[in-house]
């Protein structure tokens, strides 16, 4: 029989023996295993707690011996506790021999387990070893049998039952890490760590006997040799359970010695801590220097005790301070002497601790900052003070700069919008008592992000230094100058006249001032780049809050931005109101929608012969307290509030809708329905998406469809504009280029954007109102003629008179729009009129 034979696909299974365990005997099996594992943990922590090398390698072989005495004792109870229908020996030197490879893994495992730290490299390798020892402890064992049959093994049990003991082990060993963040007691850890590594002994030894196979023969199976019969292999595994007790008992015994020895070194180092305390006192504050400062009751000033330091620090020698310190004060900056002085008064008056900030000078009459810190004590002759001096020039200097970045602008300088807001703040308490006018003039500069985009923000960053420096050397000393952010400025002038209309003449004759100043071209990076600004004032007098001032100066700030830029704007109070008019009209967009108070108005569109070709979708909000709402003013409001996009969803819908519903009326089924599309929607992820399905869903002919764009949507990102409206047109979808001539590179972009009409811009067409052609109107036949160029259809906006009609076939423009024809009506008002004509 040899050591390791495994069954192949001829193996007939049905005549193998059947075996079966008795449970106590398997309990008692697993018992030892955990015993043996818990011995061997007891030893790798006695090898962790001790110095000595020969004391560590003791413990270590005794562990080694308790920990594979134990797997080798558990292997043979639990092979006494199967009982097989057969007579079964065991062979005395492989029994005895099979041992050694439990030792030598259990060895490594100790090893590991007495690591101060244990690392995964380390707990898989101990794992890996110590689950290859039992398998070969196991193994080696079963090779021992001697009994009428042939033992044969199941390759795939037989690998299981390696990769058991393998992965237990390791967990075993991961018990102490993996668990340290939620047990703190070793002895609990210990423990379960020693349940893990028994059940991984066991669990290996029971699933390998159910991996093995036994046939019966007709001769005697097993290896030449001495035999020993169960029953003194039983006296032989219990004699190892007891020894097996009797080291742990060793071990706990060596535990308990270990925790006095432990308790009497704590309480020496509680002793010697005591003892210390007087030093720790001086020497705990380190570094710097470290000194016993002592005022005697005569005044005479001296250090008793001082480090080697005081040299750098007061120029004088330990020797010379223990003599007489009064030359310190010779070094004691003058302006700091009197405070240093008060201060160690009040200390030593109250025996409360000293600290004090002062400078120094050295040699060269330079200073720096240090800081003493000290407790007192009082003695029979005076008092004495134990305690250290740093130096804190360097804290001192980051002290400054954190200053700095707190209150002032990196860039330029000046105040920032946390210390402009102080300012205020003492400044409205003040006024409070004097009576005075105040003003807060704020400004932004105009354009400010197409320099960036155009020369670069290092650009940018020259423009804002040179702003923050006209703004300061102009301005009068009792001004406070602030940047707020990237192109925000701030001027609060304070100790105006206590007239109203004074100081707000005072106010505005500086903003006028600051207007023109920064009117004149700056340098920028070579070039000669002018400036605009817009400007908000507010006049104030006690009593205000200093947040309220700057907000009301910015709002003033926005509408002279609304107005064009370049402007000064004085707050009044109506701007709030409207401010927060269109806060709550912002904040009711969103149940319009849900309450179904928009609604879509349409202008026809006709060509030149008259007829009706179609029609522009225009939103209108019927509010329910304010009454029909334009859409010049409600717009805005949703672009801002980001909520533009359900409104443009539902736009499409309807005018798809109202499509779909046309297509049943002969007189109306040929309309074609314009939308405008606004930036934020255009360039939606899922527009396209969206418009392909509501086109689908509602049958409606694409071709019937066009999407209005303005210039400054399509140059906002052109080649992604391309792509999107290619997409869409590939439906047949159309487009047309709204207010076509405001911008300033239409006509250069027009022959890449794939438009199929373009709108005429009512502004130019304003200026034929008498059907004269101005000096404007030659942009007009220039558009005309670019539009018949490219093949686009040519749609006049706002026709208002029949001589702007006139003079727009002339120059050969077919399609119009406009008052002259009809108003935007609602659905139900422009079918009548369309059915009247």
């Amino acid at each position: 029989m040899s050591l390791l034979a495994f069954a192949d696909q001829t193996t007939d299974l049905s005549q193998a023996l059947s075996g079966s365990h008795q449970h106590l005997l398997v309990l008692l099996s697993l018992l030892i295993a955990i015993l043996a594992a818990h011995t061997g943990f007891n030893f790798g922590q006695l090898m962790r707690s001790t110095q000595s090398h020969n004391i560590r390698r003791l413990w270590h072989g005794l562990g080694a011996i308790a920990l594979g005495g134990g797997v080798w004792a558990m292997h043979f109870s639990g092979m006494m506790a199967y009982e097989l229908p057969v007579e079964v020996n065991y062979q005395l030197g492989i029994t005895l021999v099979s041992i050694v490879p439990a030792i030598l893994a259990a060895a490594v495992i100790l090893h590991v387990v007495a690591l101060p730290q244990l690392h995964w490299r380390s707990i898989g390798l101990g794992g890996i070893f110590m689950g290859a020892g039992i398998g070969m402890m196991h193994y080696t064992g079963m090779a021992a049998m001697v009994l009428q049959a042939e033992r044969l093994y199941r390759l795939d049990l037989f690998i299981a039952s390696v990769l058991v003991a393998v992965v237990l082990a390791t967990l075993a060993l991961a018990v102490r890490p993996l668990l340290r963040p939620f047990v703190a007691q070793d002895e609990i850890l210990k423990l379960l760590s020693a349940v893990v590594m028994g059940l991984a002994i066991a669990s290996m030894h029971y699933l390998a006997m159910h991996a093995t196979l036994y046939l019966p023969t007709e001769t005697i199976q097993g290896l030449s040799g001495t035999s020993i019969s169960k029953s003194t292999l039983g006296a032989l595994a219990v004699m190892v359970a007891v020894a097996l007790l009797l080291i742990a008992s060793v071990a706990v015994w060596m535990r308990q010695r270990l925790h006095r020895v432990e308790r009497v070194s704590d309480q020496s180092e509680r002793l010697a801590l005591l003892w210390s305390q007087r030093m720790q006192r001086i020497s705990e504050r380190v570094p710097g220097l470290v000194y016993q400062f002592k005022r005697s009751s005569d005044g005479h000033f001296t250090f008793p005790y001082a480090s080697e330091s005081i040299r750098d620090f007061y120029q004088i020698s330990p020797q010379q301070a223990a003599l007489d310190a009064s030359g310190v004060m010779d070094v004691i900056h003058p302006d700091d002497r009197e405070g240093m002085l008060l201060s160690i008064e009040r200390s030593a008056a109250t025996l409360s601790p000293w600290h004090y900030e002062y400078r120094v000078l050295d040699e060269q009459g330079n200073s720096r900052w240090v800081f003493g810190n000290s407790v007192p004590e009082q003695e029979a002759d005076g008092i004495s003070w134990y305690g250290f001096i740093t130096d804190i020039t360097e804290r001192k200097a980051a002290d400054e700069t954190i200053h700095r970045l707190a209150y002032y602008d990196e860039l330029t300088g000046l105040f920032n919008r946390k210390k402009i807001l102080l300012c205020l703040q003492e400044l409205v308490q003040d006024m409070k008592q004097s009576q005075h006018f105040a003003a807060v003039i704020y400004l932004d500069l105009d354009d400010f992000k197409r320099l960036n985009d155009t020369l670069g923000h290092q650009a940018g960053d020259q423009l804002l230094l040179q702003v923050a420096n006209r703004i300061s050397l102009e301005m009068p000393a009792t001004t406070f100058c602030a940047r707020l952010s990237s192109d925000e400025f701030a001027v609060v002038l304070g100790r105006l006249p206590a007239v109203p209309a004074l100081a707000r003449d005072i106010a505005g004759q500086q903003a006028a001032q600051l207007l023109q100043l920064l009117q004149r071209p700056f340098s920028i990076s070579g070039h000669q780049y002018s400036c605009s600004v817009s400007i908000g004032v507010y006049t104030f007098s006690a009593p205000e809050q200093a947040d309220e001032c700057l907000k009301r100066a910015d709002l003033a700030m926005s509408y002279a931005k609304q107005a064009g830029g370049n402007e000064v704007r004085f707050f009044l109070p109506g701007m709030l109101t409207e401010v927060e008019q269109r806060f709550v009209l912002q904040q009711a967009i969103s149940q319009a929608l849900a309450q179904q108070q928009f609604c879509l108005f349409y202008q026809p569109q006709l060509n030149h012969a008259g007829q009706v070709v179609g029609v522009e979708a225009l939103i209108r909000w019927q509010h329910p307290e304010r009454g029909m709402i334009a859409p010049a003013y409600f717009i805005p409001l949703a672009e801002e509030s980001e909520q533009i996009e359900a409104i443009g969803r539902w736009v499409l819908q309807q005018g798809c809708q109202q499509l779909q519903g046309w297509q049943r009326d002969p007189l109306l089924a040929g309309l074609s329905v314009s939308i405008n599309i606004s930036v934020r929607q255009f360039y939606q992820p899922d527009f396209v998406d969206l418009l392909t399905g509501l086109l689908r869903y509602y049958q409606v002919n694409p071709a019937q469809m066009t999407l209005e764009l303005t210039e400054s949507l399509v140059l906002r990102d052109l080649d992604d504009a391309v792509h999107r409206m290619q997409q869409l047109k590939a439906l047949g979808v159309r487009f047309a280029m709204d207010d076509f001539g405001t911008g300033y590179s239409s006509l250069s972009y027009l022959s890449r954007l794939p438009f199929d009409e373009v709108k005429i811009d009512q502004y130019f067409v304003r200026q034929s109102e008498h059907g004269e052609k101005t000096r404007d109107w030659a942009i007009v036949e220039a558009i005309i003629g670019i539009a018949n160029t490219f093949g686009m259809a040519l749609v006049a906006e706002g026709v208002e008179t029949e001589a702007q009609h006139q003079l727009l076939l002339a120059s050969g423009c077919h399609y119009f729009q406009g008052y002259l024809f009809a108003r935007p009506l609602a659905v139900a008002d422009f079918e009548h009129w369309l059915r009247r004509r």
